[in-house]
């Protein structure tokens, strides 16, 4: 699935995760390498997923309920094996999932995220990988792999 073309009618979001041009499966890179592009549609609700993901809880004064401690957790070495990397993922994943759920009221069929599940992880010793499943009600899903140097 390429990114969406067509803004009518959606808020749009700046680009993070950079895609492919083309339909179909691909690797998704999270960078800010094309700055000032738009982006919609199921690849805008996966930044947000991970957006959130990513952020350390209590790091947004204005939002203080607003992150995980996904990536604390990682980092300060808690995280070791697949298993622990599976059952902090699932722990914070509802939280994620009712904050994009709540922040739009009315999501077109391709933005109103079903549900996400890990595919595939690995723990190393300076990295964790992950390849997340987006489920959207259009029927359309997504793979996207993630790498996070813990180093």
């Amino acid at each position: 699935m390429a990114v969406s073309q067509s803004y009518l009618g959606k808020i749009s979001d700046i680009c993070a995760l950079e895609t492919p041009a083309y339909g179909g499966l691909g690797p998704v890179n999270v960078t800010i390498s094309n700055s000032g592009s738009v982006i919609a549609g199921p690849y805008k609700v996966a930044q947000k997923f991970f957006k959130f993901l990513m952020t350390e809880q209590g790091s947004v004064p204005s939002e203080p309920t607003y992150g995980t401690r996904f990536v604390s957790n990682l980092f300060s070495g808690q995280i070791h094996t697949t298993l622990a990397l599976s059952f902090a993922f699932y722990a914070e994943k509802d939280d994620i999932l009712n904050y994009i759920k709540s922040s739009v009221l009315e999501p077109t069929p391709d933005e109103a995220l079903l549900d996400v599940q890990l595919e595939g992880l690995t723990v190393t010793l300076d990295s964790a990988i992950m390849s997340l499943r987006f489920s959207f009600e259009d029927s359309s899903v997504i793979l996207v792999p993630v790498a996070i140097s813990t180093v």
